[in-house]
């Protein structure tokens, strides 16, 4: 086994794996949490090349049983296209061991419904809110 030293990450480290003008992943050690910002309008995949490679990135520090935090709130409305690389996204969560996610999102009908599609395609196990603090004492609850 490893012993720690001051040249180890502490077991609370928060990780910043992107950060970017279309997204930004964040893994917490201590939360076993993977937190995910998508940001502004994505055209198409193209605005966001290595969206799968850093999610992946993330997911390599994760352990089974972590949970996500869907930051949506400045997401603007995506193109169908785009939509299928989110719910790309979402099986590679599920298949590295997601045990819960949540979203936050704008209370926008039109954005509610092309959620629930790209939900219903991955089947995602996703909890929503419109308020970051109800999402996060959501899965801390769970």
């Amino acid at each position: 086994m490893y012993k720690t030293s001051e040249h180890t990450a502490p077991e609370t480290a928060n990780i910043m794996v992107a950060q970017n003008k279309s997204y930004e992943l964040l893994y917490s050690s201590a939360e076993k949490r993977i937190y995910l910002a998508i940001k502004g309008f994505w055209k198409n995949t193209s605005v966001a090349p290595d969206y799968l490679e850093d999610l992946q990135k993330t997911i390599d520090l994760t352990v089974p049983g972590f949970s996500v935090l869907l930051d949506l709130r400045n997401m603007i409305t995506h193109p169908q296209k785009v939509m299928c690389l989110h719910v790309e996204a979402h099986k590679l969560l599920m298949d590295a061991g997601l045990k819960i996610a949540a979203s936050i999102e704008p209370d926008d009908h039109i954005f509610a419904l092309q959620i629930d599609d790209m939900v219903n395609k991955s089947q995602l196990p996703l909890s929503r809110f419109t308020s970051y603090n109800q999402a996060e004492a959501w899965i801390k609850n769970q």
